[in-house]
Order: structure tokens, then C-alpha cells, then sequence
């Protein structure tokens, strides 16, 4: 019978074999060369760069800001939301992540393809209803699912959540986000497949004295359309782009609103302490300025107009005359031709 080879005869011949006959690219060439390996887990690839999720983070974080003021207006009390990371998953681990009762809502992303997750830590939850109620926030002992008069009255704070993500996005994508029917398992509420790559957007809450959390569960096939669009680069360009006419009419209606003092100044006159203890009714101040003089009209303490004085029916009047020069926009020119 043939002999059977030892382990140490085996090594011996398999050293014997000629480095050439190593098939390009294989391991025996990458040990000679000296090549770095890099391990690669196929479970979890990375789908976005470095400068995809720096881009991705910087959105978010306006996000953040914007919808702390939203809410904070909306509950009547101070809200603070703090990003807190931003990690790539397969769906799966996700859905194992979710505390179970949870407050989900699947939110469709038009124009994008695909739905994303919000998820809600109960606690928040019942922070938010207490205020809406009229109480002074305080969550519960132990997590339980919402009654529908509280699902009714939490919407109406996840719709400020898509106003704020949909303004946020709005230098990447007109974003339309639609709300789904809420859920509390995320077993039932299955918006991508479970190797699909992920990624998940972690928040903090805090009002008043209590927090908790929130995420963004956005599938991978979500970005497709606008991964191009996620550098660095391309996001500050556009940040910088001009404002569309309907934002620009919409700033002008809510400028013309505002109210600002208007002051026609006649004159100045400087008097002694004495004399104006002694002032009675009938006494005249004279004003360092002659009658055919124009005056000056204040806005917020500034002079803006030239005007004369006059009447207006029964009614004292100003008529604008002309523009009081920029001492601002002087000095920068002087400046520049210096």
C-alpha cells in the first residue's frame, strides 16, 4: 500500500514549487511584493466616503438647529437637539437596535426613491404630549404604545420634523417627504431589505430637565439619485447659489412687517441744567438750524432722508426730500481707492 505523506513532507514539497507558476494578483505574489492587505467585511460595506458622510453630517446638523427653533416655538419651552453620530448598517442591525414599544414613521422620500425611517424614543414622546396637553412635561415610568388622540397630537410635531429636514435638504434636493401610518415594531415596518446598507443619523433631545433620542434610518437607495451631489464641494456651491423668486418675495413680506422707529429730528440745542430746571410752559428754544433748512428723518437712530416740514391738511407733515449719503459705503471706498 503507497505510503501516506507527513504534514512536514507535504511543507517541504509545497515549498519546492517555483514563485513564477503563482498566478498573478494571489497571495504568494502579495506576500513577495510586500503588498498591504486591507480586509474588507461584505456584510457591511461602506457605501459612502469619507467626504459623502462629512457632507452628509453637515446637513444634518443644520437639520438639528433648525428644527430646535421649530420646536421649541411649538412646545413653548427650550429644546435642545444635538446630533449625535452618524454610522453605515445593514437594515437588520437597525431593526435589532429599535427598543420595542417604539414610536416609528416611515417617511416617503419624493423625489427619491425608497422610504426612510423616523424613529422616536418614547420617552421624548410622552414629553411632547404633556406639553401639547398643557402640562408641565413629564414622561412616564414605564413605555406603552399611544392612544390615538396622542398619535393625533404627536403628527403634528413630526410634520415641524419634515419641514426642517425638507428645508435642510433643500441645497441638495427639493425634497417633498410624505408621512406614513405610524408603528411600534419595527418588525412590521420593513422599508428596505435586511442586507440593504443603511444609514442611520442619531439626535438627542432634551426638554426641560428629560432627553432621549431620535434617528434617521435612510436606505442606501435613497441617495442613488444624488450621490453626486453629496461632496463637500458641490454642497457649498449650492449653499451659495442666489435665492429663487419665491423666497426672495417671501423675505420682502416678511420685511415689510417689521417696524421701525421714524424720527424728523428739527434741530439741536444745548442748554444749561439752570435754564432747563427753569423752563415753563410758553418758553422757546431756539434751534441751531434755519427755518428754510431741510431736516433730518431718523430711521432706528440713523439718518436716512432729507425732508422739509410742513402740513398736511390739519396735520403736521414731513415731505422727503432726498437721501442722506452711506457714511459706511464712503468709508469702504475711500478704503479701496486708498
Amino acid at each position: 500500500m503507497p505510503s501516506i505523506l507527513s504534514q512536514k513532507e507535504i511543507d517541504a514539497l509545497l515549498s519546492a514549487l517555483p514563485v513564477e507558476d503563482a498566478a498573478p494578483g494571489s497571495s504568494v505574489e502579495a506576500t513577495r511584493v510586500g503588498k498591504p492587505v486591507k480586509t474588507y467585511d461584505f456584510r457591511h460595506p461602506d457605501k459612502f466616503s469619507r467626504d459623502q458622510q462629512r457632507t452628509l453630517e453637515l446637513l444634518h446638523d443644520q437639520f438639528a438647529r433648525r428644527l430646535q427653533t421649530a420646536l421649541s416655538a411649538y412646545l413653548r419651552t427650550v429644546v435642545q437637539i444635538n446630533m449625535l453620530g452618524l454610522e453605515q448598517g445593514v437594515y437588520e442591525e437597525y431593526v435589532r437596535q429599535v427598543p420595542s414599544p417604539a414610536v416609528l414613521y416611515p417617511i416617503s422620500m419624493d423625489p427619491l426613491p425608497g422610504r426612510a425611517v423616523l424613529e422616536l424614543h418614547p420617552n421624548v414622546v410622552f414629553i411632547i404630549v404633556d406639553r401639547l396637553l398643557g402640562g408641565l412635561g413629564k414622561g412616564l415610568n414605564k413605555a406603552r404604545e399611544l392612544t390615538d388622540v396622542e398619535a393625533t397630537l404627536l403628527e403634528t410635531v413630526v410634520w415641524e420634523v419634515l419641514s426642517s429636514l425638507k428645508e435642510s435638504w433643500v441645497n441638495i434636493v427639493q425634497l417633498q417627504p410624505r408621512l406614513g401610518d405610524i408603528a411600534f415594531t419595527p418588525q412590521f415596518l420593513q422599508v428596505a431589505l435586511s442586507s440593504e446598507t443603511c444609514l442611520t443619523i442619531s439626535f438627542e433631545i432634551r426638554i426641560l430637565d428629560s432627553a432621549g433620542t431620535m434617528r434617521l434610518c435612510i436606505p442606501e437607495g435613497v441617495f442613488e439619485p444624488i450621490m453626486g451631489q453629496l461632496s463637500a464641494q458641490a454642497y457649498f456651491a449650492s449653499s451659495r447659489r442666489a435665492l429663487v423668486a419665491s423666497e426672495q418675495q417671501m423675505l420682502r413680506k416678511k420685511l415689510e412687517r417689521v417696524r421701525v422707529p421714524l424720527v424728523g429730528q428739527l434741530g439741536e440745542a444745548q442748554v444749561s441744567v439752570s435754564e432747563l430746571i427753569n423752563l415753563r410752559p410758553g418758553d422757546v428754544i431756539p434751534l441751531e438750524r434755519r427755518s428754510h433748512e431741510e431736516l433730518e428723518v431718523l430711521v432706528a437712530g440713523r439718518p436716512k432722508f432729507y425732508a422739509r416740514p410742513g402740513l398736511l391738511g390739519r396735520h403736521i407733515a414731513l415731505k422727503i426730500t432726498g437721501l442722506v449719503p452711506d457714511e459706511d459705503a464712503d468709508e469702504e471706498n475711500d478704503e479701496e481707492l486708498g
